[in-house]
């Protein structure tokens, strides 16, 4: 005996068209979800990083302030030996900034401009020396043609 089984009916074009397109958005959604996720485990896995190079630093500048008040670091003494040299130094740099500085403006002075050069290009293009002749290809052209007049 045949079991009574419930017929499909057709799915008529256009209501399997909206299907298979909320099937291609569910897909796009689920793709964006899942980008999104790995993102948010990035920044996760980026904020430990950056809380344990916190810490670390922390730590070496909280070093760095005991070593100050113990005196290990910038002593009296030190502080004014250190300070002509630091002194010293930034003024060399000054020096060298304004050399450098001077020599960056003759530089400039050299060069020439956007404007100029292209003043340039349009007297080159006009003239177009291609075409020149030199003067000594201008003597022996009219060597050749008083030649040719001597001979006719």
């Amino acid at each position: 005996m045949p079991r009574n089984r419930p017929q499909r009916k057709a799915i008529p074009k256009k209501a399997a068209s909206v299907i298979a397109g909320f099937r291609q958005d569910i897909h796009s959604l689920n793709s964006s979800v899942l980008i999104i996720g790995q993102k948010m485990k990035y920044l996760v896995r980026n904020e430990k990083i950056l809380g344990r190079n916190l810490i670390v630093l922390n730590k070496k500048h909280k070093a760095f302030e005991a070593k100050i008040v113990s005196g290990e670091i910038g002593g009296k003494a030190g502080t004014s030996e250190m300070s002509a040299e630091v002194e010293a130094r930034v003024k060399d740099l000054e020096r060298k900034n304004i050399e450098l500085q001077a020599q960056l403006d003759s530089f400039k002075q050299g060069l020439a401009s956007q404007e100029q050069l292209q003043e340039l290009k349009y007297v080159i293009d006009s003239i177009n020396p291609l075409e020149l002749a030199t003067l000594e290809q201008v003597k022996e052209l009219i060597a050749e043609k008083k030649g040719k007049r001597k001979q006719a």
